[in-house]
């Protein structure tokens, strides 16, 4: 069962800006959240959550849904993820890794900027999320960097269906 990125935003209440708030909100036409194993991480699915017959570690194809991205949420911030939590009904899209290293290497090109070890431990304390028990590290989604984030996401998550379109505009 999914949650909308508003409700998802409502339910956790981080604390980011309104533009923050309104520009991932923009994700919720095509994509709902699915929170696996955790209370703060969720992959980005597709609305129509469409079954492919796709690859697992073992080689051996099943039925399973791209994952899009991954949010991860703490109290005080919302993070794009380094990874999706890939399963057997789940498996990260190909197009995901790219929009999340864009975004890394800026940052890590702003940290080059940076002149002492202080400040370089306060923009990374800002900036980046590490979760040592799963490997899932994050950036922070910022006024700066939502609109390309958003954007990137969204342009890589495939039109509906015809038979998608047809079965919602009958209801």
């Amino acid at each position: 069962m999914g949650i909308t990125v508003k409700n998802a935003i409502k339910k956790l209440k981080p604390d980011v800006s309104e533009f923050v708030m309104k520009e991932l909100e923009k994700l919720d036409s095509k994509c709902y959240l699915q929170r696996h194993e955790s209370d703060y991480r969720f992959n980005i699915h597709q609305k129509e959550n469409k079954k492919l017959n796709l690859p697992t570690s073992g080689g051996n194809p099943c039925m399973r849904a791209y994952v899009y991205g991954n949010l991860m949420f703490t109290e005080d911030n919302i993070y794009l993820s380094n990874k999706c939590i890939s399963n057997s009904e789940a498996l990260e899209h190909d197009s995901y890794r790219s929009i999340y290293e864009n975004q890394y290497n800026k940052l890590v090109k702003q940290l080059e900027d940076k002149d002492n070890e202080e400040e370089i431990t306060k923009f990374k304390d800002e900036n980046f999320i590490k979760k040592d028990e799963d490997d899932m590290e994050g950036i922070k989604i910022t006024d700066d960097n939502v609109d390309e984030i958003v954007d990137g996401l969204l342009s890589n998550i495939p039109p509906f269906s015809e038979e998608y379109i047809k079965m919602f505009s009958e209801l």
